[in-house]
């Protein structure tokens, strides 16, 4: 139980990988979702949840006593951890949760190309870790979710992809023949009443059916753009009321509407927004900026204060969310995962440290986990207090390191004077 586990429930980036029935079941399920075999994007069962808790309490390994302490800066050494998983593929071995989980860190504040030793330096704060109730691993300090080395190298190899240098993007879009419908159904039912309001839910379903999920930017199938999508439709969820926020300054959005028309359908979206890049003279040292999730509803027509204030509500509480309902700090850290990966390319970092990944980067012998691919959320409206029904089913999330790197970076001569300092946080120094 303990390896099969282990395969299935952070990064089993060995290869080859036979995987069972038992454990596709339990891999189409985690952050707070499932994925039918349709890719149809469902809540997750309360009961899988708790199985799911309960294996990874049982199979996460304790931190090492040098990790299980709360600390602001903490060191991995990319060259050390390549010759260790080279080292841990070769033995066909699984590799250890204290590499699973990034060595703790819950971020990355500096990045540190060090030619004299062949070694790049991801820096940032770290602590020990937990699982919680629902298989979620997060700080036992903070309770944020702790970076997956998975995810790091997701955003480190899709560089080498086609859609290379794309932003990250997950959107739940009706089709144009879906909008064509449901423009037509809203000029055949102008007026809600008592007579026919069942006539109009059951005609808004037929019309709705299941929307399709767009992912670009990154493989639909790992575990990044899971995270993109549990974040969108758990947010959707939200706003509806399906599910509550856990939090008293985040009611549902319709808890909110004051409006009495059919057809409501504000558009909500999870934005990266990126504070200055800054690096010293010399181009080796750099500290990322601070990682924002804006959300913003872009309305048409009448404006949407609901939206705008639910919005607002959201973006406000987002931290406490984020400890809440871990699946939205986990947004956070993909953000944060995505900038350090566009500033090690288009930085030339690996090459400027003369750091070889022989094997982080070798995706014929270092698999990742394929995890089953989300293609559908299914139709949902809920009837507001109001008596007429609205419908969430657009909106989604954009992560952009990219504009920021353009635009937002800049010299900070400080930081000359930190190198020698963060560099004697390295594994090994």
């Amino acid at each position: 139980m303990r390896n099969l586990f282990t395969l299935l429930a952070a990064v089993c980036l060995l290869s080859p990988v036979t995987l069972s029935y038992d454990s596709d079941a339990l891999r189409s399920a985690g952050n707070g979702i499932d994925i039918d075999p349709q890719g149809r994007v469902l809540p997750l069962d309360p009961a899988k949840s708790d199985v799911l808790g309960k294996m990874m309490q049982d199979v996460l390994e304790p931190p090492p006593e040098n990790l299980d302490r709360k600390v602001a800066r903490r060191a991995i050494s990319l060259k050390n951890w390549d010759a260790q998983i080279r080292e841990i593929v070769e033995q066909n071995d699984f590799l250890p949760d204290s590499i699973r989980y990034f060595g703790g860190l819950t971020s990355i504040e500096y990045i540190v190309a060090v030619p004299e030793d062949n070694d790049l330096l991801l820096i940032g704060p770290g602590e020990g870790w937990r699982a919680d109730a629902e298989g979620n691993v997060v700080g036992n300090q903070t309770g944020l979710p702790i970076l997956l080395f998975e995810d790091f190298l997701t955003a480190l190899r899709q560089w080498n992809q086609p859609h290379a240098g794309q932003a990250m993007t997950c959107s739940f879009e009706p089709t144009p023949e879906v909008q064509a419908n449901l423009a037509r159904l809203h000029r055949q039912f102008a007026n809600i009443n008592d007579s026919n309001a069942d006539a109009y839910a059951a005609a808004l379903e037929d019309a709705y059916g299941d929307v399709p999920i767009a992912i670009a930017g990154i493989s639909d199938a790992s575990r990044f753009a899971r995270i993109l999508v549990a974040a969108d439709f758990k947010m959707k969820r939200i706003a509806l009321g399906l599910e509550p926020s856990q939090i008293r300054d985040v009611p549902s959005y319709v808890s909110l509407i004051s409006v009495n028309r059919p057809g409501i359908s504000p558009q909500f979206r999870l934005i990266s927004e990126y504070a200055a890049t800054t690096h010293d003279s010399r181009k080796l040292t750099w500290r990322l900026g601070d990682v924002k999730v804006r959300v913003s509803s872009p309305t048409t027509g009448t404006m949407d204060r609901a939206a705008m204030t639910w919005s607002r509500n959201l973006e406000e509480n987002y931290d406490t969310l984020a400890r809440i309902q871990p699946v939205f700090g986990e947004l956070r850290n993909t953000m944060t995962l995505a900038l350090a990966a566009a500033l090690i390319h288009q930085e030339n970092l690996l090459h400027r440290s003369n750091c070889e990944l022989s094997i982080l980067l070798d995706e014929s012998n270092l698999k990742l986990v394929e995890y089953p691919a989300p293609k559908w959320v299914p139709y949902g409206s809920v009837q507001s207090r109001n008596g007429f029904l609205t419908i969430v089913a657009s909106g989604g999330i954009e992560i952009n390191p990219h504009t920021a790197l353009r635009n937002n970076v800049r010299l900070d001569s400080r930081i000359d004077s930190e190198r020698a300092r963060l560099i004697q946080f390295a594994d090994g120094k």
